[in-house]
């Protein structure tokens, strides 16, 4: 085996949901003399499959934000009983409540497990977004493919 397609090295590196967006884009716009035909066919499937992919994705996002947010606001909440007097009496400046609750919120597990998720998912979009890029020129890639098994017939 040749040494520059030795990728062993990264192995693991990627989150699994990403490497599995990975396999399954390479099966997609893998194309060959067998397949061209059902690659021509399905197409169109293929980009509608990855712009689900892509909504699914973003909604999950969306949902990581609004617990990110929810545990926020409890914070606050938190940080508001505890402090409820000198809130109240304005004698504790709204940007001190506000670096105090980051403070509290930033030794959350909870929050920062979703934080860490959240890194990883917008690495997921990216990929689905070149993903669509590429789905959308494949059938380019297909005529290309069919005109030279054309001129290797002749």
């Amino acid at each position: 085996m040749n040494s520059t397609f030795d990728r062993s090295y990264i192995k693991d590196v990627l989150p699994k949901r990403l490497d599995n967006y990975m396999k399954e884009f390479e099966a997609d716009v893998s194309l060959n003399e067998t397949n061209i035909h059902d690659k021509t066919l399905l197409r169109a499937s293929l980009a509608a499959k990855w712009c689900r992919y892509e909504y699914e994705e973003k909604k999950a996002k969306e949902i990581m934000e609004e617990k990110m947010e929810k545990l926020k606001e409890k914070a606050q909440e938190e940080l508001f009983k505890q402090q409820n007097d000198a809130i109240v009496n304005r004698t504790v400046p709204e940007m001190a409540v506000k670096l105090k609750v980051n403070q509290i919120i930033g030794k959350s597990p909870a929050y920062n497990k979703i934080k860490d998720e959240l890194k990883y998912q917008d690495d997921v979009l990216r990929f689905i977004a070149e993903a669509k890029q590429i789905i959308s020129q494949f059938g380019f890639d297909i005529k290309n493919s069919i005109e030279i098994l054309k001129l290797e017939n002749i």
